[in-house]
């Protein structure tokens, strides 16, 4: 028997209708701000989903609640989730009468300009800290930025959508991104990207590609044409972390998402994710989470 995949969620998913203002494939925005209902509203996946894309969920009043990388958060009035593409992504409730909007982004659509050591130190901690609470002053620009950014999108002789969604999304992303560089800046230096932080993108992509293959460094060094010691002190001096923590969260959070899935079995996740054994896999499923795989599943 085939081992279940994890459904994930990419803009092909999205219908290219008039329900949504959208660039097909790079852009698609819905809301209910004008009291319609959100056609997924009691219709959403009672799992978790891979989204391949960024999303953002601004709840405007009442209360939403999501499960954001198995994390529970719940998000009231004013409160905005900024999800990464890989994240694991599931609605839980979305309370009768909430108004809300959502945006979801391919990731080459708008793409990060600055320093990438201070690029990479936040995504770390949008990670960690997807939901946030902007003030009221924020929150009304962000609002108004969104309502005419769909305006434009909706308008059918508009001749220039691309360009101007990818304006205003800048602008969002720049209101974000500065109050985390204002937090940071008496920490950090903007510079130019150096060879080692260039390295340290390079080894988290390899990662995200080969995680589900090999836990092992030396793979990783292997595919980079490096020494696994050279990596090890990279991405420690770069990131804060060492290279075996960057591994082992991809594989844990996988493996916790597979175990959440109906129908997948201990032996399932462990095939999956290239242990030896299934007893090899309880062992270091224990070792970073404290739980074995059969005590997480019944969680």
């Amino acid at each position: 028997m085939s081992t279940p995949e994890i459904i994930k969620v990419d803009l092909s998913h999205f219908p290219t209708d008039e329900r949504f203002a959208q660039i097909p494939q790079k852009l698609v925005l819905a809301d209910n701000l004008d009291g319609e209902r959100f056609d997924g509203e009691g219709n959403h996946p009672t799992f978790p989903v891979q989204v391949t894309m960024a999303i953002c969920f601004i709840c405007v009043s009442g209360k939403m609640e999501m499960s954001i990388d198995l994390t529970h958060y719940t998000l009231e009035d004013g409160c905005t989730a900024l999800i990464l593409p890989g994240s694991f992504f599931q609605m839980e409730h979305l309370q009768p009468g909430t108004k809300c909007l959502f945006m979801a982004i391919s990731p080459d659509f708008v793409n990060y300009i600055g320093d990438v050591k201070t690029g990479v130190e936040f995504g770390r901690k949008l990670k960690e800290h997807p939901v946030h609470k902007p003030t009221h002053d924020e929150m009304q620009e962000n609002l108004s930025i969104y309502k005419e950014l769909k305006r434009k999108l909706l308008d059918k002789n508009y001749l220039f959508k691309e360009d101007v969604a990818r304006s205003y999304l800048r602008i969002l992303q720049c209101n974000v991104f500065q109050k985390f560089v204002r937090e940071e800046a008496t920490r950090l230096r903007q510079k130019p990207t150096s060879r080692k932080e260039e390295l340290f993108m390079k080894f988290m992509a390899v990662v995200k590609e080969h995680y589900m293959e090999s836990r092992n460094i030396s793979f990783y060094a292997e595919k980079l044409f490096i020494s696994p010691k050279y990596l090890s002190c990279v991405v420690h001096e770069v990131s804060g972390s060492y290279a075996t923590e960057w591994i082992n969260q991809h594989v844990i959070l996988e493996a916790k998402t597979m175990l959440r899935a109906e129908g997948v079995s201990v032996k399932d996740v462990s095939n999956k994710l290239n242990f030896a054994n299934q007893s090899f896999f309880a062992k270091y499923f224990k070792q970073h989470t404290g739980y074995t795989p059969k005590e997480y599943k019944a969680l």
